[in-house]
């Protein structure tokens, strides 16, 4: 990773400036249109979600190309995300089989549900307890040295057979 984050996307937003940068930053910078402009903080799927669902009719991959200059097949990847994400988008979804026999998919967005509150969303567990008793009587520094003259010692099997042999015969 560069330390002086010359990869990073840069974000210019210019009043005549069309290029928008959604709100995730696994996505690049896409057109946004303006009857969706107000979600532009969202993530890309829920600007799509909103734009399908101002359309009241059937949405094509094509269709979400142009409106978003996207590739078709980043709209295809957002219509079989919008299929899944029955969490916050609620849609109907069909296919129209081409005389290729291929599959075209259809999206119809009935409504899109506000992002659930931080206070709604579980809470991630902390680490589990540590247990108070212990197993065997090693110490952790032992064990550590130990494995560490192992990984670095190539007769190390030997060494440790010489060593078992010798608690043997005594």
């Amino acid at each position: 990773m560069c330390p002086d984050n010359t990869h990073a996307k840069k974000r210019y937003l210019t009043p005549g400036n069309d290029i928008h940068y959604p709100g995730q930053t696994n996505h690049d910078a896409c057109f946004i249109p303006e009857s969706v402009r107000r979600y532009a903080g969202e993530p890309l799927y829920i600007i799509v979600a909103h734009w399908c669902l101002l359309q009241q009719n059937w949405v094509q991959r094509n269709q979400i190309s142009e409106a978003f200059h996207i590739t078709a097949r980043r709209a295809s990847y957002l219509i079989a995300y919008l299929r899944s994400k029955t969490s916050r988008v609620v849609s109907v979804c069909r296919h129209q089989t081409l005389p290729n026999k291929a599959l075209r998919y259809e999206i119809y967005v009935i409504r899109v549900l506000d992002s659930p509150t931080p206070s709604t969303r579980r809470e991630k567990a902390g680490p589990p307890p540590v247990s108070k008793r212990r197993v065997g009587n090693g110490d952790r520094s032992m064990a550590n040295e130990l494995w560490n003259r192992l990984c670095s010692n190539r007769n190390a099997g030997k060494i440790l057979k010489k060593k078992e042999d010798e608690d043997d015969r005594t």
